[in-house]
């Protein structure tokens, strides 16, 4: 006798949690010991749910951080819909990722400030690259910054929507960090012996232009602003689509 109360993919599609876990999974969601009925579903049903989403084409990955994410195949095409995140989320998760292996964030309230992202963003890229980012000619005054953060809020509402961060309400002003901003230490994790090491690597990986989550993927490590803005609609397949279902029908009709 097992104490597992799933022995078939049955016993776990029956499970009254297991609709509402699809979805997030589906959603590009990242599950963890936050969501803890769904965290306790996913790790006594693994085996099966590997099994289970393979049949559509998607690998459910387990991290080495305790958490959980669909991802799309490498043994053909996806039958879940996949999305890619734009380069500003893409740095914007580099840069978050880097503030959580920070001790003195860890050892802190934990909460961020939109601002400080911002001037991390602004310390680490030239300023054409991040005017580029975030969708300015230039960023000059006051109106200028407004605008530029406006759109960096849109990226951190998004790692939010993935179960990247946290946010202290609706307006994407204060944030924490969560384990799952650790997939984009992914390309440092081999190179990288410690924590500070992984930091290091990574702030060069921001400075650079890497726009990997997954070391598997087709990398982009661009030499200028040029270079990037032409690859910028090519980076890196990630997570499945964070799409609501209206969008999708307008594009299906």
């Amino acid at each position: 006798m097992t104490d597992n109360p799933y022995q078939q993919i049955a016993d776990l599609i029956n499970d009254e949690c297991f609709p509402e876990l699809d979805t997030r999974l589906r959603r590009g969601e990242h599950i963890d010991a936050r969501h803890h009925r769904l965290f306790n579903v996913i790790q006594d049903g693994f085996p099966l749910l590997v099994e289970h989403y393979l049949r559509f084409g998607s690998d459910l990955i387990q991290a080495p951080e305790a958490y959980y994410y669909l991802r799309p195949g490498t043994s053909g095409k996806s039958l879940i819909r996949a999305k890619k995140l734009d380069e500003l989320t893409m740095v914007t998760g580099q840069v978050l990722a880097m503030f959580h292996l920070d001790p003195e964030q860890l050892e802190g309230s934990g909460w961020i400030s939109t601002e400080a992202v911002y001037e991390r963003l602004r310390l680490l890229l030239e300023n054409d690259y991040l005017c580029q980012l975030l969708e300015r000619k230039k960023i000059e005054t006051q109106a200028d910054r407004d605008k530029a953060m406006e759109t960096l809020r849109r990226s951190i509402r998004l790692l939010a929507r993935l179960g990247m961060i946290r946010l202290e309400g609706n307006q994407a002003s204060r944030l924490q960090t969560q384990a799952p901003l650790m997939r984009f230490i992914d390309p440092v994790r081999s190179t990288a012996s410690t924590t500070e090491g992984t930091r290091t690597a990574l702030e060069q990986l921001v400075r650079d232009g890497y726009i990997s989550l997954d070391e598997d993927d087709e990398s982009l490590m661009p030499d200028g602003v040029e270079s990037v803005a032409k690859t910028r609609q090519d980076t890196v397949v990630v997570e499945q689509a964070v799409e609501e279902k209206q969008l999708e029908e307008e594009q299906e009709a």
